[in-house]
């Protein structure tokens, strides 16, 4: 998408935008009558979109040809939505199908973001606060008014040294000698970013060339968009021959973000269940391989320091392979990873447990056999107020 307007009207935009979602397996939100959930794009061929939905759940949500549903989208971080049309239940080389109509207008959500470009490597950058304390982030976005920046650790928690209306110094090198050194203001927090408002650049020409610059990354972005377009329409690649990797599955959609690591499916929804009134919940089969690419849903990237919206990781004491103590210091050794980690399992030697979790990377060992529930709320809550997630 070369720009993100607040409305995007022009066809060709629009379906590049599906068709990057198809590629990429993301699922879209759908709406009806109260009824929420989301589903894989898996085909956009310029006259309709079909969602992975089974016929039987099309029945339960009383989908009738020609009704409208809500559509909701991220793209690039940023999310848009809109209305279409039901047509009908589909198939798709044997995958149930819901095939909607192709939407003609997609509206901003999040219009009080300063983001009108979202790079795809994020930029470092440096920032103050009014106690002079030093930070260190990752640049999200960019508009001509401002940037959203996440902190390098995510630990830190933005809204513990931030303030709404504070401000702060600015220092950001974009390349091909632009270095931008600004005075801003806080405007807003979003999930782990926060929103800096320019208010003054002591070098005129430097905001000039900065707003150029977006608008060549834009331009930039836009041609290879085009270039991996498909006039004819786009499927959604068929599975590799073999077993596949369980995917991750949200059960509570929202902030701050716990991620389990269990084989049971049932642990998962229990645990979802009890901490639903202030935490979301995304569970994984975990098998094998580094982590992090198995959380893109989540916002993680596959390398660098951004962990998207997950805020802790709980290793269960059951997976299919391998033990939760060295899955614990791969996490922690490997991938680096910054996140508090809680290792969870019987109550039996329940202290020696504990003792070997630390020694491993975590930070806790928790008891969640037999469960109790406030007790594994509080727990939980505890260990995120400490750390300021």
């Amino acid at each position: 998408m070369a720009r993100n307007p607040l409305l995007v009207e022009d066809p060709l935009l629009i379906r590049m935008t599906l068709q990057r979602l198809c590629a990429e397996a993301t699922p879209l939100g759908l709406g009806f009558q109260g009824r929420k959930g989301e589903f894989p794009l898996v085909l956009e061929d310029g006259h309709s979109l079909a969602l992975e939905m089974g016929h039987g759940q099309i029945r339960e949500w009383q989908l009738e040809p020609g009704v409208n549903v809500d559509l909701q989208l991220r793209d690039r971080g940023l999310l848009f939505e809109c209305v279409v049309s039901h047509l009908a239940p589909g198939r798709l080389e044997g995958l149930e199908t819901c095939l909607l109509g192709a939407p003609r207008i997609l509206r901003r959500s999040d219009t009080f973001r300063l983001v009108d470009f979202v790079p795809v490597q994020p930029h470092p950058c440096t920032f103050t606060n009014t106690r002079n304390a030093l930070l260190d982030g990752s640049i999200r976005g960019l508009s001509e008014e401002g940037l959203e920046i996440v902190l390098r650790d995510p630990r830190q928690g933005l809204q513990n040294i931030l303030r709404m209306g504070e401000e702060s110094l600015l220092d950001v090198t974009l390349g091909e000698g632009l270095q931008l050194k600004a005075s801003t203001t806080v405007a807003y927090f979003h999930e782990d970013a926060v929103g800096l408002r320019i208010r003054k650049v002591e070098d005129g020409r430097v905001l000039d060339r900065y707003c150029d610059w977006i608008q060549e990354q834009q331009a930039l972005q836009a041609q290879k968009d085009r270039e991996a377009f498909v006039p004819g329409g786009f499927r959604r690649p068929a599975a590799r021959e073999g077993p596949q990797l369980p995917q991750l599955r949200v059960w509570v959609d929202r902030d701050p973000m716990l991620v389990l690591l269990t084989e049971k499916g049932d642990f998962a929804q229990r645990l979802a269940e009890a901490l639903s009134r202030k935490f979301g919940l995304a569970s994984l089969d975990y098998i094998k391989g580094p982590l992090r690419p198995q959380l893109k849903r989540l916002g993680v990237s596959a390398d660098g320091d951004n962990w998207g919206r997950a805020r802790a990781v709980l290793v269960h004491n059951m997976l299919r392979l391998g033990s939760p103590l060295e899955l614990a210091r791969q996490l922690v050794e490997k991938e680096r990873c910054p996140l508090p980690l809680l290792l969870l399992g019987t109550e039996e030697d329940a202290d020696k447990k504990r003792r070997h979790a630390i020694r491993a990377g975590a930070v806790e060992y928790l008891p969640v056999e037999p469960f109790r529930v406030l007790s594994v709320f509080r727990k939980i809550e505890e260990i995120l107020t400490l750390i300021g997630a």
